[in-house]
């Protein structure tokens, strides 16, 4: 038996703990990855929602009857608030867009030249 050549019983359960403990670690960064991928996209997409929103006043170039709603299909809620008027025709507007796996949402703040009340 001497002769004989291969790995003992020990060998290999150390090696196979080693690859279990490997394959978990790899599991666990692949699953973090993929939630912080999705917690990226939900973000981007609450930008670029409120960015449409204050696109739309941009061209409307009146503060809309509507200030808070939601978007049809998602979980996204979004207020518009004035910040802040030098005058009757330029106003600073926030525009905060949430939804449920975030409290405090996002907010995009920009100035705005509104036309004159008439």
């Amino acid at each position: 038996m001497s002769g004989q050549r291969g790995f003992t019983i020990i060998e290999s359960l150390v090696a196979l703990a080693v690859l279990a403990i490997t394959v978990v670690a790899l599991y666990e960064a692949i699953g973090t990855s993929f939630r912080t991928f999705d917690r990226a996209a939900k973000i981007e997409e609450a930008v670029l929602i409120a960015q449409s929103q204050l696109d739309r006043v941009v061209a409307l170039r009146r503060l809309p009857d509507v200030r808070q709603g939601t978007v049809d299909d998602t979980a996204f809620a979004w207020q518009l608030s004035v910040v802040s008027a030098a005058n009757a025709r330029l106003a600073t507007l926030r525009l905060t867009v949430t939804w449920p796996d975030r409290a405090e949402g996002i907010a995009i703040e920009r100035l705005v030249l509104l036309e004159a009340a008439s």
